[in-house]
C-alpha cells in the first residue's frame, strides 16, 4: 500500500490518541530523573515516540537518523564522491553552504571508512519516516520528525525549534534548483510535542501534539531569538496551523524574519547608544573635576 504524508499524519495522530487512553503505554520507562532537561530528557522521549510508531501495522520504516543514513549509504555506494552526489539529489541531504539538514561530512567519511555512524546534535529531525519502497529511487519519500519534550510541572521557556537563519539559507539555495516545485512538495518536516509529568516516581506522557512546518501560521510566531543562534522558539502545543501552500510559508517566514530582525537591531542600537552616551558624560564629568 502506498502512503501519502497526509495519510501518514492521520495514522500517527490516531496512534497517539490510542496511547493517551492507555495508562501503561503512556509511561516513559527510561526517563527516571525529575530534574532531567535538554538532551537528558529528550533522548528517552525520542525513543518512546519511535517505539510507539514502530508498533503501527504499516509498511512505513521508522529510523533514528544515523541508522537511516547507514541504510541509504549501504544501498548507494562506498565511494565518497558518489555518496555526496546521491545526497545532492535529496532534499534532506542537499548541501547548502557548508550545511545539510540531516547529515554531516564527518558521517559520510565515517561510513566510507567502515565505521558506525553516530548521532548529530543539529539533525533537522530526531526520527526519520521512510515511506518509499526503494532507498535510491524513492530517496525523497522521507518525513523528518523533530521531537520536543516538555515537563509540564516545571515552568520553562519555549524550546528552540530550529534556526530561522538555517531554514532561510536552505530555502534560498534549494529553491534555486531545477524542478524545485516538484521536489519542494516532497519536503516534510513535522514537529512532535510531548508533554509529560511525574506520578509515583513514574514519568507519564500527558499529551502529544503534531504540527507541520509548512502549515505554521508565522504571524502567530512568538519570537525569533537573535541572541540565541537565531532560533525560532515555540512550544509545539502553541503552534497554529493554517491552510497555505509551501511558497507562502517560505515567503511569510522571510518577511517575519526581516521584521523581527529590524526590531532587534533598533533595540540593540538604542541600548548601546545609551550606554556609550552615558560613558561619554561620565568621562566629561571626570575631566571637569580634575
Amino acid at each position: 500500500m502506498d502512503f501519502e504524508p497526509k495519510d501518514i499524519r492521520k495514522i500517527i495522530e490516531a496512534k497517539f490518541g490510542d496511547i493517551l487512553r492507555d495508562t501503561e503505554k503512556r509511561k516513559v520507562m527510561q526517563l527516571e530523573r525529575r530534574d532531567a532537561y535538554g538532551h537528558e530528557a529528550g533522548i528517552p522521549i525520542e525513543e518512546w515516540v519511535k517505539d510507539c510508531l514502530g508498533e503501527i501495522d504499516w509498511e512505513i520504516q521508522v529510523y533514528f537518523p544515523n541508522v537511516f543514513l547507514e541504510k541509504f549509504f549501504s544501498n548507494t555506494d562506498n565511494d565518497e564522491s558518489k555518496l555526496k552526489e546521491a545526497l545532492q539529489q535529496t532534499w534532506w541531504g542537499f548541501k547548502f553552504g557548508r550545511d545539510r539538514l540531516l547529515v554531516t561530512e564527518k558521517q559520510i567519511k565515517e561510513f566510507v571508512r567502515g565505521n558506525p555512524l553516530g548521532r548529530w546534535q543539529q539533525e533537522a529531525g530526531d526520527i526519520v519516516l521512510f515511506y518509499g519502497r526503494d532507498f535510491i529511487k524513492d530517496a525523497n519519500d522521507v518525513i523528518l520528525l523533530n521531537v520536543k519534550s516538555h515537563y509540564i510541572e516545571r515552568r520553562s521557556r519555549a524550546p528552540n525549534i530550529m534556526s530561522a537563519e538555517r531554514l532561510l539559507k536552505f530555502f534560498n539555495e534549494f529553491l534555486n534548483r531545477d524542478g524545485t516545485y516538484k521536489i519542494l512538495e516532497k519536503v516534510n518536516l513535522w514537529f512532535i510535542g510531548v508533554d509529560y509529568a511525574t506520578s509515583n516516581d513514574e514519568t507519564i506522557v500527558t499529551n502529544i501534539y503534531t504540527r507541520d512546518l509548512f502549515l505554521l501560521d508565522i504571524s502567530k510566531l512568538p519570537q525569533i531569538n537573535f541572541d540565541a543562534a537565531i532560533q525560532i522558539q515555540w512550544h509545539v502545543k502553541d503552534m497554529v496551523e493554517t491552510d497555505q501552500d509551501r511558497p507562502t510559508f517560505v515567503e511569510n517566514l522571510a518577511d517575519t524574519f526581516m521584521v523581527q530582525w529590524r526590531s532587534h537591531v533598533r533595540g540593540k542600537q538604542e541600548k548601546y547608544d545609551s550606554l556609550a552616551e552615558n560613558l561619554k558624560e561620565l568621562i566629561d564629568r571626570l575631566r571637569n573635576v580634575s
